[in-house]
């Protein structure tokens, strides 16, 4: 093995200047390059271009030869009662005077813009629709040639939650809605049976012979019914605002949005994909707003009308927080924080046992289970909950706010994985070999039957036991429960294995293809065992291998490949990482040209989580850091800047000619820096020698104070490099959308 380098630099009074951040990216043009482009326009809601504020959302596309459709849709449009699903809302219809003979769309993603022009016989019409990035308005700037007009009409569409009306119960129906007009605006009121209001209000003003603008908002009150003079209030105080303001203050939101981080990979497709999910984040989620499911703020008729708790909610964060947007994520911890209580009564009602906490695989905005009606709740797993609080421990861990542990009052964290370990004492029981088992418990989604012992819960329990041992020891919280759950890390069952690796539980074998690594948690996420110790990684290979090829892996989908991807990625198997990530690129049967990802119904999260898989190729942070450890043999040249790590850092880096140039890292919380540095030679440090500690030939420990910054750097010249975008194929530009002949 060859040894490593160091060189450490003492540089006094910082002479040197450090070119950190993304000030000198131009940002325009760089996102300009994976614009999404519709050559041809969309035909459906899937493959439409798509536009939001984390509130309301507008799917735009063809609906016949003389209309678009922008579907309308608003996160907490739910329907108070049975299970308190997503209600279906309806959309505008964008009427043409002559018969569309072509069209084209294209999202803006730097502005958060859709730009289109629809070419008809009659003439033509262009404009720019977005919905504000702070206020709950949709705008849509038209300008018309020819004897073209534009009109619109609102088309909503019935008030229930599920379609499928022989399965499920939609009765007594919600009546029609009240529609009207006052002061020039219209509106569509629907009232409730369960109580409460929601409203769809709109106005189309002429601005001249050629120029009109178009205005809505859909607005939601409960229990009262006020949502009507909500809408119509909202439409009035926005038009008192000069066109040009309202633009503006939408722009800077997202112009403040991107450059929290930045990452360029020389490959279009791979490059262009990432930036279409921090657009698509920046469209779905507020800090202070609803927790994502499985549409975000979009809407069209689903299978999936709430939020599911058995992998969906957890793949579609983790993205966020090397993105370094881990505010995003508090939409998340606000919600388990706020509905602390309703965790522990779904603890009752389900399992008959008190001073716990769960959820079923699926409950309302509320957390609750719901009475199962349009969502039946089969698959009953103590797993999902406490796997859902791994994401509020990666708040903690990318933030190390202490108060998100500390403060209890506030914060539920701390006190709800304790809960949830609760349930699982309830459940376990000692064995004749000695060692604690689970009972028979599902494994998303392999069966419907589940198994003892299986590998999803083991690992789930592990995780939960071992953060809260860590937690109690780190703030001194001495809680009595300590001594048991070092008990039950001490005794339980190991995972079950065979020679196909791991299976799914004691009397179940993986002999199936299946989309799920729910039997593979302890290696991704938990990280419990690492493919880095010699007797670990052969088991991880043959179990990733056989999970992927039994029945020539059938039912691997395209998500499962993302998965994949993170899974080669611990193993720092990059060509294998990069061969999967792109498997779930090209997986047309998913993946749309939107990048939205459909399974009859939308899954947002399972192209989100494709953004994660890229994020481990090039940063790597729950055992320390490394840099670039998992990159395929045909990317010579990469960077990222401001990326967050695990401990409160900042990273970025400079990887040219198949060489790490430079590492740049931030100490946000003045945590132990423990630096993997791979196979970079003769790095010269920033840092005088005192401030590093070597722990082995590859690691070592960077003494970071709170606020302090240290770079790695291959020879002098490298100080002052920056990041910047790579060299893409000019073929691999606005990869995404539909181009002609597509």
């Amino acid at each position: 093995m060859k040894k490593i380098l160091i060189v450490f630099v003492f540089l006094s009074e910082f002479m040197i200047s450090f070119a950190s951040g993304t000030d000198h990216i131009d940002w325009a043009t760089f996102l300009q390059r994976h614009d999404p482009i519709w050559e041809l326009l969309p035909q459906e809601f899937d493959k439409g271009a798509f536009i939001g504020n984390g509130l309301i959302g507008t799917t735009v596309y063809q609906e016949d030869c003389n209309t678009l459709r922008l579907a309308m849709g608003r996160f907490d449009v739910t329907d108070h009662r049975y299970d308190n699903g997503r209600i279906l809302m309806g959309g505008f219809l964008l009427r043409t005077k002559g018969t569309i003979r072509q069209g084209s769309l294209r999202t803006s993603l730097w502005n958060a813009e859709i730009l289109g022009d629809i070419h008809t016989d009659k003439g033509t019409i262009s404009f720019t629709a977005y919905v504000h990035a702070n206020r709950p308005v949709l705008i849509v700037d038209i300008k018309t040639e020819g004897s073209e007009v534009a009109a619109f009409t609102w088309d909503g569409a019935q008030a229930i939650v599920r379609w499928d009306t022989a399965h499920f119960t939609n009765l007594p129906y919600n009546p029609p809605p009240n529609k009207g007009k006052e002061d020039g605006i219209e509106y569509s009121e629907q009232i409730r049976n369960a109580g409460g209001t929601y409203t769809v209000a709109w106005q189309h003003q002429n601005l001249s012979m050629s120029n009109s603008s178009f205005m809505a908002t859909v607005a939601d009150s409960y229990p009262s019914n006020d949502s009507k003079a909500v809408a119509l209030e909202t439409i009035r105080s926005v038009n008192k605002i000069l066109s040009e303001t309202r633009i503006e203050e939408h722009r800077q939101w997202w112009h403040t949005f991107y450059p929290a981080s930045f990452l360029s990979v020389p490959d279009g497709q791979i490059e262009g994909f990432y930036w279409i999910q921090m657009y698509k984040y920046g469209s779905a989620i507020r800090e202070d707003g609803i927790v994502l499911d499985l549409q975000g703020p979009w809407n069209r008729k689903t299978n999936w009308p709430r939020v599911w708790w058995n992998l969906n909610i957890q793949v579609a964060y983790y993205p966020v927080f090397t993105a370094n947007h881990a505010e995003l994520s508090k939409s998340f911890t606000n919600f388990i924080d706020t509905k602390r209580a309703n965790f522990v009564r779904n603890a009752k009602d389900i399992w008959g046992v008190d001073n716990c906490a769960t959820t079923p695989h699926t409950t309302c905005y509320e957390g609750l289970r719901g009475n199962g009606d349009k969502a039946p709740d089969r698959y009953i797993n103590p797993g999902d909950f406490t796997w859902a609080l791994h994401l509020y421990w990666m708040q903690y861990r990318y933030t190390m706010n202490e108060r998100l542990i500390t403060d209890s009052t506030a914060h539920a964290f701390f006190s709800l994985l304790k809960q949830s370990v609760n349930l699982y004492r309830h459940l376990l029981k000692k064995g004749e070999d000695g060692k604690l088992h689970l009972p028979v418990l599902h494994s998303p989604e392999y069966n419907k039957e589940g198994d003892s012992d299986n590998n999803y819960n083991l690992s789930i329990l592990r995780w939960a036991c071992h953060t809260l041992l860590y937690l109690n020891e780190r703030y001194a919280l001495n809680d009595p429960l300590a001594l048991e759950w070092e008990w039950i890390l001490n005794n339980l069952v190991a995972y079950p294995t065979d020679e196909n690796g791991f299976k799914i539980g004691a009397t179940v074998s993986f002999e199936k293809s299946h989309r799920h690594w729910s039997h593979l948690l302890m290696v991704w996420p938990f990280g419990l065992l690492t493919p880095d110790q010699p007797e670990n990684r052969e088991i991880v290979e043959r179990s990733l291998l056989h999970w992927l090829t039994v029945e020539n892996g059938k039912q691997i989908y395209g998500w499962s490949n993302a998965a994949a991807s993170l899974l080669y990625s611990t193993m720092k198997d990059g060509n294998n990482a990069y061969k999967q990530l792109k498997a779930h690129h090209n997986n047309k049967r998913f993946v749309m040209p939107n990048t939205m990802y459909i399974e009859g119904s939308p899954v947002i999260e399972c192209s989100l989580f494709a953004a994660r898989a890229l994020q481990e190729m090039l940063l790597q942070s729950s055992d320390g850091i490394s840099v670039f450890p998992s990159m395929p043999d045909c990317w010579k040249d990469a960077s990222f800047s401001d990326l967050r790590a695990e401990g409160a850092f900042t990273v970025s880096a400079i990887r040219k000619g198949g060489q790490t140039r430079k590492i740049e890292i931030t100490s946000l919380a003045g945590e132990p820096c423990i630096v993997h540095l791979g196979s970079n030679e003769n790095l010269q440090c920033t840092l005088p020698a005192s401030k590093v500690k070597r722990l082995n030939d590859r690691t070592v420990q960077l003494l970071l104070e709170k606020g302090e910054t240290a770079v790695l750097y291959k020879r002098s010249s490298d100080r002052d490099l920056k990041v910047g975008p790579c060299n893409i194929a000019k073929s691999e530009m606005n990869y995404w959308g539909v181009k002609g002949g597509k």
